[in-house]
């Protein structure tokens, strides 16, 4: 005798105090799995340290003066030495003055560039940190979306969109790589999504 295979008997709708509830938990959670990323990230990759480019020492008799001249009266202008400030300056440095017994400055002792090195680095850092957040945005958006369960979608999409974002937030200053990987994820995302809802 063949066998009768059974009905799936359909899912029960939600009451309204299971929904509210399932809602409730599901962004509860899904503000825990952002500061988990967070955290994991920052722990694993650490950011980049002020105190380890720019030493405070570094800068004593730093900005006594303006280029070239001095604290007291009675010092002269210096266009020679206002040439290297600027020249400094332009080169995202500070100048480190040399004074003499009148507190004018007579020399620059070198051109510091711990402030531009550190923004370099930490610019890079935030170029990676953003591929790991779009990464990882991107795939809980992607999980979102092939789980049918609700309390999974709650978790899963919000939590991805708002690392996506976040992603773009942290490397603003570099908008073109974030406008190409944003259009990117937005074309995957929709397509994923259309095809999704097709095949419901």
């Amino acid at each position: 005798m063949p066998i009768k295979q059974q009905k799936k008997e359909p899912k029960k709708p939600f009451s309204g105090r299971k929904l509210a509830l399932t809602i409730l938990i599901g962004v509860f959670i899904s503000a825990m799995v952002i500061s988990l990323v967070n955290l994991t990230i920052s722990y694993v990759y650490e950011p980049p340290k002020y105190e380890n480019f720019c030493k405070a020492t570094s800068y004593e008799g730093m900005a006594k003066a303006i280029p070239g001249s001095c604290t007291n009266a009675n010092c002269t202008f210096n266009k020679a030495l206002s040439d290297v400030a600027d020249e400094c300056t332009q080169n995202r440095g500070n100048a480190i003055y040399e004074y003499d017994n009148n507190g004018c400055a007579i020399s620059i002792k070198k051109c510091d560039t711990c402030q531009k090195d550190f923004e370099d680095s930490m610019s890079s850092y935030n170029k990676n940190v953003f591929f790991f957040y779009a990464a990882i945005g991107f795939v809980l958006i992607v999980v979102g979306l092939f789980l049918g369960d609700l309390l999974i979608q709650i978790i899963t999409l919000p939590a991805g969109a708002f690392l996506v974002i976040e992603a773009a937030v942290r490397n603003i200053e570099d908008k073109l790589l974030v406008i190409i990987v944003f259009a990117l994820l937005i074309i995957a995302a929709t397509y994923l999504a259309w095809k999704k809802l097709r095949k419901d």
